[in-house]
């Protein structure tokens, strides 16, 4: 379920706080709960220190401004990009994550191996398994 939310610092789950996926252009915040047990079964099976979201809700004009379509998941709620740490504080390989990702079912998933950090697309698609990058 997609949900708005005007609270920052509510909790969406033991890892998780609505204003991590507030749209860097506008402000807003919308997140599907399905992406947030997702990210909660990553957090558990790679047994991170912690998961950065370095990109959740956009709004049509903050997608496009980034390069994407205007109408994607982000726009929807339904998407993260996520950058995992192990346990000693590292960034965990986003091909490592993906993999993990696939392993747990998760049907949208994107690499993005660029700078000095690996980011990760984690979205909640229902539909048949797809990677990019």
């Amino acid at each position: 379920m997609i949900k708005s939310y005007t609270n920052a610092n509510e909790r969406l789950s033991a890892h998780f706080r609505a204003g991590e996926f507030k749209c860097k252009c506008c402000g807003k915040i919308r997140v599907d709960s399905t992406l947030i047990g997702f990210l909660e079964q990553l957090y558990a099976k790679l047994n991170c220190s912690k998961i950065i979201v370095s990109s959740g809700y956009r709004c049509t004009r903050h997608d496009r401004a980034v390069g994407g379509s205007g109408a994607g998941r982000h726009t929807m709620g339904m998407a993260a990009d996520i950058c995992c740490y192990g346990q000693d504080g590292k960034p965990i390989g986003s091909k490592y994550v993906a993999c993990a990702a696939e392993d747990l079912g998760i049907n949208g998933i994107g690499l993005n191996c660029g700078g000095n950090h690996s980011y990760t697309h984690i979205d909640s698609r229902s539909a048949a398994a797809k990677w990019w990058g």
